[in-house]
């Protein structure tokens, strides 16, 4: 019998997850499968939950947004067992790209995710570390890492692109950049960066294509490196992001490479999967090939690996 466990961030679905808990109990009810619920209760949870939960279930389930899965990973790497998301944040771009239905309308939308917990199929994907921690979508630097330390400390656990607008708006006058050297496996560059992006996937957030042509299982970062402009430059093309045309600007260049290292004279800010880390002098990101299973539908998967229930 095949044995879940839910890990569910009580901020999913707009503060609904007592509504959300009672629809995947309606989903599973007819499945032949055994399943333990858990609630968070502070920052950092999701990940003791999940190295616990992985002893004795198969699969580990985020039922959250992006920061809930970025938790549950940290606590999965090194296990067997698999990864299962409910995408119910605000963003919720690392499902997006494997096409996990998103909960909008509750009812609806959960049902449907449960049933590619059932139903889908295993895919390995590659994970990126960074000063010990993993990552599963992205990793920034610069500009983006100020507005995400600033959603936290001004919305707490709201989110939305209206608040990173906000945001951003605030931080663009306080952000001073400054000069990084950049290694990118053999490759060195040294900027004046607005921000660099480490991507294993294709998305910021929600639909914000920061590296559009990124393949979370080809064993290699997208790397997009955005030089220091003034400020209308950066609003009026900030469109372009959501098409991924933004690789196009004379001030964006793209890179590709297994290992990023990235130093300074002064430190900077980082955020991994857009959770705020420490600012530091030096980092360095690596591509773990592999380093985890997620279980998505049926026509995102290797169809080698189904789940038959």
């Amino acid at each position: 019998m095949l044995n879940l466990q839910f890990i569910i961030n009580p901020s999913a679905g707009h503060g609904q997850y007592k509504l959300i808990i009672n629809e995947i109990k309606k989903a599973l009810s007819r499945s032949n499968i055994s399943y333990d619920i858990g609630i968070t209760s502070f920052k950092g949870e999701a990940t003791l939950l999940s190295q616990k939960a992985s002893k004795d279930h198969d699969i580990v389930v985020a039922v959250g947004g992006d920061g809930t899965v970025h938790e549950v990973i940290n606590g999965l790497i090194g296990t067997n067992a698999k990864l299962g998301i409910i995408p119910a944040g605000t963003g919720n771009g690392f499902a997006r790209e494997f096409n996990i239905p998103v909960i909008v309308i509750p009812q609806l939308n959960i049902r449907e995710a449960c049933n590619v917990l059932l139903e889908g199929h295993t895919k390995s994907i590659d994970i990126g570390r960074a000063n010990g921690q993993y990552f599963t979508g992205f990793a920034g630097i610069g500009y983006d890492a100020l507005i995400a330390k600033l959603a936290g400390e001004m919305f707490g656990p709201l989110r939305g692109m209206w608040i990173y607008f906000i945001s951003g708006m605030i931080v663009f006058n306080r952000y001073k950049p400054k000069i990084m050297k950049v290694q990118i496996d053999s490759e060195t560059i040294e900027i004046l960066p607005l921000v660099i992006a480490i991507a294993n996937t294709k998305r910021y957030g929600g639909n914000a294509f920061i590296a559009p042509n990124a393949i979370p299982d080809d064993g290699m970062f997208d790397v997009c490196v955005i030089r220091y402009v003034k400020s209308w430059k950066v609003f009026w093309n900030l469109h372009k992001l959501f098409t991924g045309e933004h690789i196009k600007l004379p001030y964006v260049s793209m890179h590709r490479g297994k290992s990023v290292i990235i130093q300074s004279s002064e430190p900077f800010p980082i955020h991994l999967d857009g959770e705020p880390i420490d600012n530091c002098n030096e980092i360095q990101f690596e591509i773990i090939p592999n380093a985890i299973k997620i279980i998505v539908p049926k026509e995102g998967g290797n169809r080698d690996s189904r789940f038959k229930i």
